[in-house]
C-alpha cells in the first residue's frame, strides 16, 4: 500500500505539474478546479469506473438526455470559457484535465473518461465531433494545416517497450509504475502550434483520446481511440485527423490513453 501511494503521488505531480494494440503496435464559464483527492485516482486509471461499466452507461445515458433538453430547448448556449465552440457543441481546450500547463491524463479507459466528464456536466466526445474538430471548416487532414510536420504536435517522441504482463496486472502498484514509466506526455499547450483552426489544443499526439465510436469499422466496439500519442501511430502512418485505433474495447486499459470532455450548446 505504501508503495501504491508513492506511485499514486508521483503520477499525481506529473498531472499537475506538468495525465494497446494501444497507439504503439457542468456547463459555467470558469475553468476546472484543480485536481482533488478523488481524482488523484483517476490520473493513473480509475477503477471504480472501469469494474462498473453500467455506472459509466449511466453516465452516457444522462448525457443522451442533456442533448435532448438541448435539442428541445432550441437555442444554441455560450459555450464556457474553457472549451472552444464547434458548430453545435463545445470542445474542451485540452485534454483532461483540461488546465494549460497540466500534463493529460493517461492509463484511462473509456468508462473512467465518461465518469469523469459526467462529474463535470460533460461528456465524452464523439468520434464525429473529434474529427470535425480536428478537420475544421476547411477540412484539414491535420489540425494545424495541409501537411504533416513532425514535431509540430508531441508525435516525436522515442517509442518505449512497455510490459503487458505487468500493465495487465492493474492495480498493482507495478501496473502504476510500469505506467509511469512509459510515460511522457507534454503539459497541455506546451505545443502551441498543435492547434485546430477553433482553437482545441493537442488534438493529435500526446494522449490517445477515447471518444464514442461514430463510424462504422473491422470491430465496431462502443469506443475508439483518435489522435495517436507522444511516439506516434501504430505503424509510422502520420498522426492525423482520419487515423482511428479501433483495436480494443473501451474497458481496455493502456498507458497512453486519455481523453477530453464535450458539451451540447
Amino acid at each position: 500500500m505504501v508503495v501504491r501511494a508513492v506511485v499514486a503521488s508521483l503520477f499525481v505531480v506529473l498531472a499537475l505539474v506538468a495525465p494497446t494494440v494501444g497507439c504503439d503496435g457542468a456547463t459555467t464559464s470558469v475553468a476546472p478546479t484543480p485536481l482533488d483527492d478523488a481524482d488523484a485516482t483517476a490520473a493513473i486509471g480509475d477503477s471504480d469506473a472501469a469494474d462498473a461499466p453500467e455506472e459509466a452507461m449511466d453516465a452516457e445515458n444522462a448525457a443522451d438526455v442533456m442533448r435532448v433538453d438541448a435539442a428541445q430547448d432550441g437555442a444554441l448556449r455560450d459555450c464556457p470559457a474553457d472549451t472552444v465552440t464547434i458548430d453545435a457543441f463545445c470542445m474542451d481546450r485540452y485534454e483532461a484535465p483540461n488546465q494549460a500547463g497540466v500534463k493529460p491524463l493517461a492509463f484511462q479507459t473509456a468508462p473512467d473518461g465518461v465518469k469523469w466528464c459526467a462529474a463535470r456536466g460533460r461528456r465524452l466526445c464523439t468520434e464525429a465531433e473529434w474529427v470535425r474538430a480536428c478537420n475544421g471548416t476547411t477540412k484539414r487532414p491535420y489540425p494545424y494545416g495541409t501537411t504533416y510536420a513532425k514535431g509540430t504536435c508531441d508525435d516525436d517522441k522515442t517509442w518505449i517497450s512497455p510490459n503487458w504482463t505487468t500493465l495487465g496486472s492493474y492495480p498493482s502498484d507495478a501496473a502504476l509504475a510500469e505506467a509511469q514509466r512509459l510515460y511522457q506526455a507534454d503539459p497541455s499547450g506546451l505545443r502551441a502550434k498543435c492547434v485546430s483552426e477553433e482553437g482545441a489544443l493537442d488534438l493529435t499526439g500526446n494522449v490517445a483520446e477515447w471518444v464514442v465510436r461514430s463510424f462504422p469499422n473491422a470491430n465496431d466496439y462502443d469506443h475508439v481511440m483518435k489522435g495517436c500519442y507522444w511516439a506516434g501511430c501504430y505503424g509510422g502512418t502520420p498522426p492525423s485527423c482520419a487515423f482511428v485505433n479501433p483495436a480494443h474495447p473501451g474497458t481496455f486499459r493502456t498507458y497512453e490513453a486519455g481523453f477530453r470532455c464535450c458539451l451540447d450548446r
